[in-house]
């Protein structure tokens, strides 16, 4: 079973409206139809928050949020005290989640729902809406060689997969992420859902329901499967299928002097080894375990800022005033 990222490039015709603005940004709400050829009903729209510097543009950062709604508005902080420092930030809403969930479904649920068919739509649908916006911005002129991508858990392991399709992105920051979907699926309290699934008698998982099998393949597949080149991973009969969607596939055609990896020491809704398995994977890069949790991060957004700034090698006194700065929200239609 083949995965397919590609789409054909072309000018985007968007919809883009200030929805709010600072001193010194304006933050504007844009929609474009996604060019994924295959969207679930409720998700063709692309949505996406930018926070365009008034100013110059020193440098580019895209914002990919985890799993659900809960940790978006956490994540929004981010935009104002970025774009006030110079950094155009865009932070783009992932198929299947907050104000793009699918008909009938709930915020996040599909990229780890046992159907192999389902989870690759949404998996290829996230990547090519981030590929295509990263477009979008280039034609803006938004998007610069000084650009960092942000990945938080879901959207984290998202990142991987593009860090390793598209080298327009110059630092990659994984932020408390992991990999082994085996894993994920079956040890997450984030995935108690899919087990319950599995218990029932008439339910058909693909075979993902058989735990031991499941691992038993990964650990003897894996080896080839870090030694393959991208298109054979990506049209590959001979290896299990959610290799092509797992992060830990990825990293071995990531330039890890382009990452950094943050791991949470108190990590409860990823499993240890999860988490383990692809902080190895990431020997090379920045690697740092912080003693926080998966989530108890989030209002403390500053120090996450801090450090985009420092990889953008953006750390004068203006950027440090605007970290330090408390935004006022104002009406877009005042002067």
């Amino acid at each position: 079973m083949n995965i397919n990222f590609n789409y054909e490039r072309q000018k985007i015709e968007y919809t883009s409206g200030y929805i709010f603005k600072g001193n010194n940004y304006r933050c504007s709400f844009i929609k474009y139809k996604s060019l994924y050829k295959n969207p679930a009903p409720g998700t063709e729209m692309v949505e996406l928050y930018n926070y365009q510097p008034k100013g110059e543009v020193r440098a580019s950062t895209m914002i990919l949020h985890g799993l659900g709604s809960s940790n978006i508005k956490f994540l929004l902080w981010l935009g104002p005290h970025l774009a006030s420092a110079g950094v155009n930030t865009s932070i783009l809403i992932l198929p299947g989640n907050y104000t793009r969930v699918e008909d009938k479904s709930v915020s996040g649920r599909s990229y780890l729902y046992p159907d192999v068919s389902l989870m690759y739509q949404f998996w290829e649908h996230a990547v090519v809406d981030v590929l295509t916006t990263i477009d979008l911005l280039e034609d803006e002129n938004l998007w610069k060689e000084n650009s960092l991508l942000m990945g938080y858990c879901l959207g984290g392991m998202i990142s991987t997969i593009v860090s390793a399709l598209d080298h327009r992105i110059a630092h990659t920051l994984f932020m408390t992420t992991g990999g082994n979907i085996p894993k994920i699926m079956h040890q997450s309290p984030a995935t108690s859902f899919v087990r319950r699934l599995f218990a029932k008698k008439d339910f058909k998982a693909d075979g993902l329901e058989n735990k031991e099998l499941l691992y038993k393949e990964y650990g003897e597949q894996f080896p080839l499967v870090n030694t393959m080149e991208l298109d054979e991973l990506l049209n590959s009969d001979g290896i299990h299928p959610l290799f092509k969607i797992d992060p830990l596939s990825y990293a071995h055609f990531i330039d890890k002097k382009k990452v950094t990896f943050i791991d949470a020491f108190f990590d409860s809704t990823l499993p240890i080894e999860s988490r383990g398995d692809l902080y190895k994977l990431m020997e090379g890069a920045k690697r740092r375990i912080l003693p926080i949790s998966h989530i108890n991060w989030l209002p403390f957004s500053y120090f996450t800022a801090k450090y985009m700034l420092h990889k953008l090698e953006i750390n004068d006194k203006v950027a440090k005033r605007a970290l330090r700065k408390k935004e006022k929200i104002q009406n877009p239609l005042q002067k």
